[in-house]
């Protein structure tokens, strides 16, 4: 088995507490869902969800069409 690395990262400490209480009950320490979050970002070559900026969620559809009527 490999060897043990550290990694330092820095969070406000109310993101660690939910953060912390959410993997819990999920059955994982903060550590093994790190881990799963970075073995899982090696494994699709990226992170493992979309990143989007706030408002392109909120952007409207287009309609198909104009008139609101199939031809």
């Amino acid at each position: 088995m490999a060897g043990k690395g550290i990694i330092t990262v820095r969070v406000d400490d109310e993101t660690k507490e939910k953060a912390t209480e959410l993997f819990e009950e999920l059955g994982l320490s903060l550590s093994a869902a790190i881990n799963i979050f970075l073995k899982r970002s090696i494994r699709d070559g990226g992170l493992p969800f979309d990143l989007v900026r706030k408002e392109d969620k909120r952007r409207k559809i287009k309609p198909l069409h104009s008139s609101g009527k199939r031809k």
